[in-house]
């Protein structure tokens, strides 16, 4: 019992952080394992074994370990989860490439060659021999056509302005995306670091209920317990070992999810770092918070390009009705053989040409078109701008609700930090009063599932500070990912 109560404390005071009462919480650095340096056991530790499914298998180019900074970057490059969103984006942009070229001129090219054979009578012919005598002409031209946009009322402005407000709101939802992917990634990352504390919590416990079974053993033989001391303790036992095998088939399938959510086989060994200590300490207000998520939210900022660009397209819409001024240069040479002499001809020499032309063309009537055309621009605008609306409703809310599960978190991480406290005099007191034969062996092991549950509790809530910091991270749209 002794060794137990002094590993218990052991393992106490490693998860403690520098005092109950401190309220700048540098979150400690938690270890995955912290039960003594023996071989784990197996999954799962009780009943048929399954060494398969724990199984993790090296892939070449994988590094087994990787850090949280490391396991994002990772997902970035290969994750299918990013393609799609990546290849909506490229035509997005591609877009507004395209539009961009509507300011140059129009080139283009012709050639021609032509080849013709006919029956002619030749002139003084009045016999049948040389009435079908065959006549073969060659004819070979080139010619180039230049074209420039002289007055349109603004429309091609219009557009390439549309398109490049369309392409800001992609590359903003490419980033939420990106972001979101960064969350999910920290949060996988943090379940298998928790996980797996937990299991070797559970291991621990394990391994120590069994060491105070076996005294109570001990001491039926000696005469100094009673039988049902024996049951109490074994029915801890039981619940722990239960516990164990919960936490081991929670450790593999967050294992699992962590290296799918990355883009590899569920079974790669891609293991996450031990955490550092935690450096994020002040927490702004709220008013000051929804101001840089304002500031920097992707997918708000990519709602405020969404509405300039459909402006721009109901622009656009309304400019159909505005006539059209273009200018036309053509330049031409040809010949032709057999050469004809002038003045019919220029005797089989290239003779070039020049045309300068400009056109104008007035819409006056197009069934409608234009008037649906516009109609629906002005729809589209009206939807983007509720969207916004709802949007910064959303931001809102989400800004409001992180901070007070951030706030949430840290202060039930303070109240864990005493209630584990508290369970590890409490479990003292009930050694030593157990001992004296002042408490009963029910006592004994209620104060021990007390001490397992304020130590699972703790390692819930050292985590859960972790995710409540990325997600009010992520809320306020900071992030170090760039395109």
């Amino acid at each position: 019992m002794r060794a137990r109560v002094a590993a218990l404390l052991a393992l106490a005071s490693f998860l403690l952080p520098l005092g109950a009462g401190a309220q700048n919480i540098p979150v400690p650095t938690p270890e995955p394992t912290v039960a003594p340096k023996t071989t784990p056991l197996p999954y799962p530790a009780y009943g048929p074994q399954a060494p398969d499914v724990q199984l993790l298998i090296p892939r070449k180019g994988v590094p087994p370990h990787v850090s949280l900074e490391q396991s994002i970057a990772i997902a970035v490059a290969i994750s299918p989860t990013f393609v799609s969103e990546r290849a909506v984006y490229s035509a997005i942009r591609a877009k507004y490439g395209a539009e961009k070229q509507a300011l140059f001129p129009s080139i283009s090219a012709s050639g021609l060659w032509e080849k013709s054979t006919s029956i002619t009578t030749p002139s003084g012919c009045y016999t049948a021999a040389c009435a079908r005598t065959p006549y073969t002409t060659t004819d070979e031209s080139a010619s180039y056509t230049v074209s420039q946009l002289i007055f349109d009322g603004g429309a091609v402005i219009t557009a390439i302005k549309e398109a490049k407000e369309s392409d800001i709101a992609g590359r903003y939802t490419l980033l939420y995306e990106l972001d979101t992917l960064a969350y999910n990634v920290a949060q996988a990352y943090y379940a298998v670091l928790e996980d797996k504390a937990l299991v070797d919590a559970d291991e621990q416990l394990v391994r120590e209920f069994e060491v105070e079974e076996n005294a109570v053993r001990a001491e039926i033989r000696n005469g100094t317990s009673a039988l049902s001391a024996l049951a109490q303790q074994e029915y801890e036992t039981a619940e722990a070992r239960g516990a164990l095998v919960t936490a081991q088939g929670n450790a593999i399938a967050a294992q699992a999810s962590f290296a799918t959510m990355l883009g590899f086989e569920a079974d790669t060994q891609i293991v996450p770092e031990p955490l550092g200590p935690d450096t994020y300490t002040a927490t702004p207000t709220y008013a000051k918070s929804l101001k840089q998520a304002l500031l920097l939210r992707p997918d708000y900022l990519s709602a405020m390009h969404t509405v300039m660009a459909d402006q721009d397209a109901l622009r656009y819409a309304e400019l159909a009705r505005v006539p059209t001024v273009t200018g036309s240069w053509t330049g031409e040479t040809s010949r032709s053989f057999p050469p004809i002499a002038p003045p019919f001809g220029s005797n089989g020499y290239w003779t070039p040409s020049h045309t300068l032309s400009a056109s104008i063309s007035l819409p006056i009537y197009d069934q409608g078109e234009t008037w649906y055309n516009i109609e629906t621009a002005k729809y589209s605008l009206e939807e983007a701008q509720a969207s916004l609306s709802e949007t910064k409703l959303t931001v809102e809310s989400d800004v409001r609700s992180a901070l007070a599960q951030l706030f949430s978190a840290r202060a039930s991480f303070i109240e864990d930090q005493k209630g584990l406290s508290a369970a590890q005099v409490a479990m003292q007191a009930a050694q030593a009063s157990y001992k004296v034969g002042v408490d009963t062996i029910l006592d004994l092991v209620t104060a021990e599932g007390n001490l397992a549950t304020a130590q699972s509790t703790y390692i819930t809530a050292l985590y859960g500070v972790r995710v409540a910091e990325q997600n009010y991270l992520y809320q306020l749209g900071v992030s170090d990912i760039r395109l």
